[in-house]
Parts: structure tokens; C-alpha cells; sequence
């Protein structure tokens, strides 16, 4: 995931454009895909990001609805838009305290009769892991409005290359930048959108966040963690909700701040050391609920100094994945 970590990272924290400007996919009613450039003309109906974003609104706005016509307008802590950015699709959570609850002493009493011999998990560890286990909650709306799941059927058939299972009668155009992970910077823009909205939420506790969560695949927890939910509340309103994260937080900057100590040579060797360990290895962001984004971070925060050691690094044997970022790293850096 090494090369993906950086690449989706620096789109989100806007250290990098879309990829795909002024080209669409088009997709036809005789089951073919192809790239053109928007100086081409061609008929078809154009699905751009605005009208993705619009839809997803409406989407939001009818889960809220119904959440509150079912009659649990009261504790609620927790909504968020889960984005698949690769099958394409979005996935609506919202969960109330007494929902919650209600998993914990149920997984608790079931714990409790099983005769397995296994340490039981306390009600604090239940508690703790099931707040922000979405596929957990009780309250999922993922029956998409009619439009938005028509373009993400065909969405699909372009990000996996199936246009086999093209069913349309007419040419559509996509946006091609809409491939380049864009659906997650349509779901941040459709949170800041909705704050509005949230206020029908009567009964929210102090700690509630709404945020956008990314699929196993695309990202995960490690994604979601460690930039998509930053994107969408303050650090303090983050902090509240989730003080594991600070904690992690706090001991990944003291980390860090041990490396800098280093000379930039053994700063180098050090970030390089962790991406070739891979996710389990000493050091990784990983086991601070991060990615690998971090050490590109921390390589570009070295400076044009950092240069040479860079390279030098590179005439070594590494993986493929460690010499892309480093090689990215180096694209980045300032020359002059």
C-alpha cells in the first residue's frame, strides 16, 4: 500500500491536483469505454462531480430524514458517509447511544455463556471497539437515489474495466478526474454541507462527529483515521471523540522528535528503514493508525539538504513500492 498511501495522501491534503482534467469516460449503449478529450465533440450525458456531489446531498439528507421519522432523534454521536472510491459507492451510518449500548450488553451476555475457554471481553473493551465499527450500527441507508446509483453501477464498469455489464441507452460522459479517488473529496465537501442539516439531530452528544470513512481496499481505518476524518471536524471536536487518537498522536510527534535529533543522512536512512519494514515493522505510522503518507511528510519536511542522501538511498536494493515514494519525494522537493 506504500505507493497508494502517498499518492491518495497528497491528494487529500491538497498537495497534489486531480488527476484526468479535461477528459471524460465515455461509456455506450454497445458496451464500450473509451477515453476522450474534452475537445472532442461527442454527444452523451455528462456526470460531473457537482452533479455526484448534489446527488450524495440528497442522499444524506433523506438518511437523515428517515433516521428521525423511525423515532431515534435522541444520543446520537456518530454519522458518517463510508466511500468506496474503487467499486464506487457510499454507505450512510448513523448510531445513537442506545443502539450502541444495546450491542455491547448483547456481545457481553453472549461472551458470558460461551464456554470456550477464552479471557471474556470487559464492556469497556466491547464499548471501545463497537463505537466506531459502522458495519456494527443499526442504522445503514445504502439504497442510493435512483441517479446516483445508476452512475455508480456504471462507475464500477469503468474502474474495473467490465463494460460487458453496461446496461444504458444513451452515451454518458464521466468526468475522468472522478477515477482519481475524487469521490472522497466529493463526500468531505458534501459533510461541510450538511451542518445545516444536522441541527434536525436534536438530542447529539458533545462528542459527535460527522465525517466520511473509507472502505476496506481504499484506504480503511488507517485512511479514514489519519486524514479523511481531519478533513471533516476540528481536532479538539476529533480528540473528544475519539482521546485513543490523541494519545496516538502524542506518540507518534514524540517519535518523530526523536528522529529529528538525528543528522539529516541517518533522518534518511531512518524513514527509509520504515517503509521497507512494511506495516508491522519497527517504527511504521501504522501502529500509530497511519500510513506511510507520514514518512513522505517527514522526507519532504528535510528539505533540498535531503537531496543527496535521497539518491544515495536509491542506488541501494529496495522495493518497488519504497523507491516510488522516495522518487516522489525527490520529484517534490524544491531544487533551487
Amino acid at each position: 500500500m506504500s505507493g497508494y498511501d502517498v499518492h491518495i495522501g497528497k491528494l487529500i491534503s491538497g498537495r497534489r491536483d486531480l488527476e484526468g482534467f479535461g477528459k471524460y469516460m465515455r461509456c455506450t449503449p454497445d458496451q464500450t469505454i473509451v477515453e476522450i478529450d474534452s475537445s472532442i465533440a461527442s454527444e452523451g450525458i455528462v456526470v460531473s462531480a457537482k452533479e455526484i456531489e448534489d446527488a450524495l446531498y440528497e442522499y444524506c439528507t433523506s438518511a437523515l430524514e428517515d433516521y428521525i421519522t423511525e423515532g431515534n432523534n435522541k444520543d446520537i454521536y456518530t454519522f458518517s458517509i463510508y466511500t468506496d472510491t474503487y467499486h464506487g459507492g457510499y454507505v450512510i451510518y448513523i448510531n445513537n447511544l442506545e443502539s450502541l449500548n444495546q450491542s455491547v450488553e448483547q456481545t457481553f451476555n453472549q461472551s458470558l455463556q460461551q464456554q470456550n475457554g477464552r479471557k471474556k471481553p470487559t464492556r469497556e473493551q466491547l464499548y471501545y471497539e463497537f463505537k466506531y465499527a459502522e458495519a456494527d450500527y443499526s442504522f445503514m441507508y445504502e439504497n442510493m437515489p435512483e441517479r446516483l446509483e445508476k452512475w455508480m453501477s456504471m462507475f464500477w464498469c469503468i474502474s474495473v474495466e467490465e463494460p460487458k455489464h453496461l446496461e444504458i441507452s444513451q452515451p454518458y460522459l464521466f468526468e475522468k478526474t472522478l477515477f482519481d479517488s475524487q469521490l472522497f473529496l466529493i463526500a468531505i465537501e458534501v459533510i461541510q454541507r450538511l451542518q445545516q442539516d444536522f441541527e434536525r439531530l436534536l438530542h447529539r452528544t458533545d462528542d459527535f462527529i460527522a465525517y466520511v470513512s473509507a472502505a476496506d481496499g481504499v484506504g480503511g481505518d488507517y485512511l479514514t483515521t489519519s486524514q479523511l476524518i481531519r478533513k471533516c471536524v476540528s481536532e479538539e471536536q476529533l480528540y473528544k471523540a475519539m482521546p485513543d487518537v490523541k494519545e496516538m498522536d502524542d506518540a507518534f510527534q514524540e517519535a518523530v522528535r526523536a528522529v529529528q535529533q538525528k543528522p539529516i543522512p541517518e533522518q534518511v536512512q531512518h524513514w527509509v528503514a520504515v517503509i521497507e519494514e512494511g506495516e508491522f515493522g519497527k517504527g511504521s505510522p501504522y501502529n500509530f493508525c497511519k500510513t506511510d503518507y507520514e514518512v513522505y511528510e517527514q522526507l519532504i519536511g528535510l528539505g533540498k539538504a535531503a537531496i543527496p542522501y535521497i539518491q544515495g538511498q536509491l542506488n541501494g536494493k529496495l522495493k518497488e513500492g519504497t523507491s516510488w515514494i522516495l522518487e516522489t519525494v525527490l520529484q517534490d522537493l524544491p531544487k533551487g
